[in-house]
């Protein structure tokens, strides 16, 4: 057995002394109170905890949804999109990412996404029924732009709702909207469309319909199909959707207090 030098064992005593920590000597009869090394050897300073992801706003318009860029070549609903949530919105987009990133009307295969919402054959337009079932709307907004339009107009699924016919009245000294305007079979006045009945049940048995059609036959709430002159400037195209949007929502909430 090897003997350990003296001067090791004195240094062991005052390593386990320093981290034991030291006294101060008390007066007889009071219990001595301990008071604890100054080393950051002993003490080590403790690790900070992570901070927790903020819990999610409850958004300022529940049940209102806006949706975007569903045509890659119609920017400007997409665009606003961080407006629009700094506002308390809900927004879904852009529903074509593939689009919008190369300019183009269609989806990458060539079909246009705005038809395939009575399909079950498309991945993106899934993903945003998906993404509706996760959030189902009472009021939609689809944010669009008109490339051979020279005036903007709505164009309103439920027919029984007059909020479209409110929303161009509250906009009108503003901007001079379309007095004929027409999508397809359906003819319009004053800014608005709003299909009648037989033929939104028309365009339910033919299968060929977009979001703001499926919105209204899903959930079973006015849709509106936002439309502006794709001429416009772009900064004129963004603060006109951006100022629908307000008007819609505050008209919607007005009607539902």
């Amino acid at each position: 057995m090897k003997t350990i030098p003296f001067f090791l064992i004195g240094l062991s005593i005052l390593a386990i002394a320093a981290c034991a920590g030291s006294r101060t000597p008390a007066p007889r009869g009071d219990d001595p109170a301990p008071v604890v090394a100054d080393d950051s050897a002993c003490n080590p300073t403790p690790e900070p905890e992570s901070e927790r992801d903020p819990e999610p706003e409850t958004p300022s318009h529940p049940g209102f949804i806006v949706t975007t860029g569903v045509h890659g070549n119609e920017p400007s609903g997409y665009l606003i999109k961080p407006d629009l949530e700094a506002l308390g919105f809900t927004v879904y987009g852009p529903c074509n990412p593939w689009g919008i990133e190369n300019n183009r009307r269609h989806l990458e295969d060539g079909r246009d996404l705005n038809r395939m919402f009575g399909r079950d054959d498309c991945p993106e337009a899934e993903t945003i029924k998906q993404w509706l079932a996760d959030n189902p709307p009472k009021f939609l907004l689809d944010l669009h732009e008109d490339p051979d339009g020279t005036a903007p107009y709505l164009i309103q699924h439920g027919p029984d709702d007059d909020i479209g016919r409110r929303i161009v009245d509250a906009l009108k000294d503003e901007y001079e909207f379309d007095p004929e305007p027409q999508f397809m079979m359906v003819k319009g006045e004053d800014g608005l469309l709003n299909p009648d009945g037989k033929t939104l049940a028309m365009m339910a048995f033919m299968k060929i319909y977009g979001l703001g059609f499926y919105a209204w036959a899903t959930y079973k709430c006015t849709a509106i199909v936002v439309e502006c002159p794709g001429s416009w400037p772009e900064e004129k195209r963004k603060a006109y959707h951006l100022k629908v949007v307000k008007t819609a929502a505050r008209l919607f909430e007005e009607s539902n207090d």
